[in-house]
């Protein structure tokens, strides 16, 4: 862009004592998000790049306009920009134009804008709006009542889709461009992408195709690629060797066009009022400001988004060498933003004195910990201390994603069993997890494993689904399924009757029906997502869109081909039955190395993204000399583990956990090798994600000597399914060939009189697998996971004696009577009295307030032990039995 008339930069006679105030800005980037995503799922699929690209690029990621419907099992409503099958997707659309201006205005101005897929067409539109708005200013029109888009230096567009061929694209944008597309793209075609690129952007365009199907760049070069194409467009937005050193001298009276009345007043007056205090940063618009604050050590940096003051806030940030100030940077701030006037009215002044007065009034403190901050410090963790930038480049936290050791990843691993063994898993279940107490818990297990290992056949008998349109594609290929198929399935509760006598276990009925083994069953969501293959933290695959995707869970089911007929990559070899007896050059796979790599790829998923941001976590250790900085430290570090649905207490207490101390904890992290940060993440992975392993397809008659030898391994934490066999059963039950018990052996099998023949043949098949094993193990694989989170179940009722149940005002398949201890909640771990009555009223099982709760203890004796509002509902001891629960409260239960 031209420097304007009004816009030049400092004299040198004027730079002297103004090193201090120079500010090389960020580039800022408008994020737009593809269709069924929104601007929080794009931000995580990104993460990889805003982390490499943090010291010189901000990422802002919106929403877009079209809220889409809920696709089964979805949480939470995914969005869109244009309505689908609409003939013109572009800037005319008023909801696109809305939303696109008002980011503008209140989060803006931006340098770039990012669009992915769908998101790309309105990248477009933004890039439309912003040669309108160059225009009007350039012909001497204000514009500042439509800036969208003003100041747009560049647009990187990926997974682009272009207007159908001979449709008119309109003219030609003269933005640098970005361009990423992939000829494995099965949405968007590459040739798509590529006529968008030559066509619309025919001068400054840069192309870049990669591998990763329909996906923003993901792998570690992609990424790398991506960053360092963004540093290129920073060094032309914004070059280190400035005129002025960035600073500009703005005449009286000459100011910018494009800067507001209200903001031009504020301007004057800070000028007025802080002569000697105020710079003014290039470019002249949109408006940037650094002040001085006492001691010259320290700026305030304010910038103007185009609508501020009526429409948006100005931002604020803190800039300063001076150790003092940054161990008091969040008092510092906090002061500033406690004087930030409402919308409307101009800030800076009065957030600027707060500053400036907490700044006079904490000098003393300002100067010990500036004091204690160097020598002091630096003798704290044992020596001279390197600033983060200074850290050598080999630095273990400085290595591309690639580079792992894995001797230290295997050590980390093996030490974290020993200290988070399987057997384990309370004390951290109440922080786990993305859902919160005191509602019933939607249990959710996700089915993870490389591709053909039997995935979609294990989600089809698990879920049951009545109608074959909602049955998940099976294939024995390779990434049969590209998107998570998600339905309800069932799982096998302990249930009271157990320890009843067996006249009175006779009259108990489940809302949801018997399990084997006089247990009950409960409904529980079944998640399974695309097949993972090794790389995949890199990009391969599916990468991290796999890998995202496992947050929604609460415990992972691994499923592995057993049989090791599939290699690693999902290929289907054949027979294997040398490899079977142990001969390690046959084709096929061990179940004990899949089971090795995929929790490995989880592993260094978690891991490369923190590593990627340990130089702001040594950073803060090098500050935290005061209990504040102490406490920021704390902040930064348990914080990256949150994004995989985790609290930042669940990750505190896998710090300790993992042997690491809170109280020296500066002086550890400091001190981190990258051995130290394999086992915290190690040890994370443990608690977040307890996994169990399915040894499927045992049906077939290689698995038999591997199943077994996994079991001498894994011991519980393993199951032998065939899911094969188990939606072969149910299938043939829904056509009315054979009737079966869910989770049963041969025994619950009798075949139809008029069953085909082919039925009875194949039934001769699946006979000898329930009769070697007792079931097929699909509903226990599901039970097995849920058990691993240690969960309470329980079963409400009106009356102890009597065991009449508390019913749900609907949706229930009981009598209108109510048989005893008919229903059943699914809750927490160490889920306290209050939480469980805050469960029943969200089921509208209970009203009224809370008077007291009584727990039945003995089922002879009907003995009782009354609880209090803040009690634990079960002990350790009783977490895997299920309780029977009665709450008193001041009205009626509906």
């Amino acid at each position: 862009c031209t420097p304007r008339a009004s816009e030049r930069p400092l004299a040198a006679s004027l730079m002297a004592g103004t090193s201090d105030l120079e500010w090389r800005p960020r580039l800022r980037v408008l994020c737009l998000h593809g269709r069924c995503q929104t601007g929080a799922t794009f931000e995580r699929k990104l993460e990889k790049l805003t982390a490499k690209a943090a010291s010189f690029a901000e990422f802002v990621f919106i929403d877009g306009p079209l809220e889409l419907p809920l696709q089964h099992g979805e949480r939470v409503n995914t969005r869109g920009w244009w309505a689908e099958g609409s003939a013109q997707r572009d800037e005319s659309d008023p909801q696109v134009h809305d939303v696109l201006a008002k980011a503008w205005s209140e989060l803006g101005p931006f340098d770039g804008v990012l669009g992915f897929s769908e998101g790309s067409s309105a990248a477009v539109a933004l890039c439309r709006l912003a040669g309108r708005a160059e225009g009007r200013a350039a012909a001497g029109t204000t514009a500042v009542e439509e800036p969208t888009g003003m100041g747009l230096r560049f647009v990187v567009l990926t997974g682009a889709p272009a207007p159908p061929e001979g449709a008119s694209m309109g003219a030609p944008i003269e933005l640098p461009s970005l361009h990423f597309f992939s000829e494995a793209d099965t949405c968007v075609p590459a040739a798509d992408s590529r006529r968008l690129a030559s066509k619309l952007f025919p001068r400054h365009c840069t192309v870049v195709e990669h591998d990763g199907g329909h996906a923003p760049p993901v792998r570690a070069e992609h990424v790398r690629r991506f960053a360092d194409l963004l540093q290129e467009l920073r060094e032309k937005v914004y070059p280190r060797d400035r005129p002025g050193g960035g600073l500009l001298e703005v005449a009286e009276g000459v100011e910018d066009p494009r800067v507001g009345d209200e903001q031009r007043e504020e301007l004057e007056a800070l000028a007025a009022v802080y002569p000697e205090e105020l710079a003014r940063i290039a470019p002249i618009w949109p408006v940037r400001l650094a002040l001085r604050l006492p001691g010259g050590s320290a700026t305030l940096r304010f910038t103007f988004p185009p609508s501020y003051p009526q429409g948006g806030p100005c931002r604020c940030e803190l800039q300063s060498e001076n150790f003092g100030i940054l161990t008091h940077e969040r008092s510092i701030l906090e002061a500033a933003e406690a004087e930030r006037g409402p919308a409307g009215f101009p800030s800076v002044i009065a957030m600027f004195q707060a500053a400036q007065q907490w700044v006079e009034d904490h000098e003393a403190k300002i100067a010990a910990a500036a004091a204690s901050g160097g020598v002091g410090a630096a003798r704290a963790f044992g020596g001279e201390l390197e600033d983060a930038a200074e850290a050598p480049v080999d630095a273990w936290w400085h290595q591309e994603d690639g580079e792992v050791d894995d001797a230290l990843l295997q050590e980390a691993e093996k030490r974290a069993a020993e200290l988070l063994p399987d057997s384990g898993g309370t004390t951290w279940a109440r922080a786990c997890g993305a859902g919160s107490y005191g509602r019933p818990w939607e249990f959710v297990v996700g089915l993870v494993g490389k591709p053909s290992a039997g995935k979609s056949t294990l989600f089809n008998a698990a879920t049951r689904p009545e109608q074959s349109d909602r049955e998940a594609a099976m294939a024995p290929h390779p990434f049969t399924t590209i998107d998570p198929n998600v339905g309800p399935g069932w799982f096998a509760a302990p249930c009271p009757s157990a320890r009843m006598g067996s006249e009175a276990a006779a009259s108990v009925q489940s809302e949801h029906g018997v399990a084997p083994g006089g247990r009950r069953r409960l409904p529980l969501l079944v998640k399974d997502v695309a097949g993972l293959v090794p790389g995949a933290y890199l990009g391969r695959g599916r990468g991290n869109a796999f890998l995202n995707d496992l947050c929604e869970a609460d415990s992972l089911v691994h499923v592995v081909d057993a049989s090791g007929r599939s290699d690693r990559e999902g290929v289907d070899q054949g027979a294997v039955s040398a490899r079977a007896s142990g001969d390690k050059s046959a084709p096929g796979t061990d179940p004990l190395d899949e089971v090795g790599w995929v929790r490995r790829e989880i592993h260094l998923w978690i891991f490369c993204n923190i590593r990627a941001k340990w130089d702001s976590v040594r950073k803060r250790a090098r500050m935290a000399t005061t209990h504040l900085a102490r406490e920021a430290l704390a902040d930064r570090l348990f914080t990256l583990f949150t994004g995989y649905r985790a609290s930042r207490q669940l990750a505190m207490q896998v710090y300790e956990a993992a042997g690491f101390s809170l109280p020296g904890m500066a002086e550890v992290v400091f001190g981190f090798r990258e051995y130290d940060l394999h086992l915290l993440v190690a040890s994370f992975l443990r608690a977040r994600f307890p996994i169990v392993v399915a040894l499927n397809k045992i049906d077939l008659p290689e698995a038999g000597p591997r199943v077994e030898r996994t079991k001498e391994v894994l011991g519980s934490a393993c199951v032998a399914v065939s899911a094969r066999s188990e939606w072969w059963l149910y299938d043939n039950q829904r056509k009315g060939h054979l009737t079966y018990t869910e989770g049963a052996g041969a025994e619950s099998v009798v075949l139809a009189a008029g069953a085909p023949a082919a039925v009875k043949d194949q039934w001769e098949k699946v006979r000898p697998v329930l009769e070697a094993y007792g079931r097929t193990g699909v509903l226990e694989v599901l039970s097995a996971a849920v058990g691993r989170r240690r969960p309470l179940y329980v079963c409400p009722v009106a009356d102890l004696g009597s065991l009449e149940p508390l019913l749900k005002p609907s949706g229930s398949k009981v009598a209108a009577a109510g048989p005893p201890l008919a229903t059943m909640l699914l809750l927490r771990p160490l889920s306290t009295v209050e939480e469980a009555f805050a469960a029943l009223k969200h089921e509208e099982m209970l009203r009224g307030d809370f008077v007291r709760a009584e727990v039945l203890t003995d089922f002879t004796t009907k003995a009782t032990r009354v609880l209090k509002r803040d009690d634990t509902l079960a002990k350790e001891s009783e977490a895997h039995e299920a309780i029977v629960l009665k709450v008193l409260t001041n009205k009626k239960a509906k």
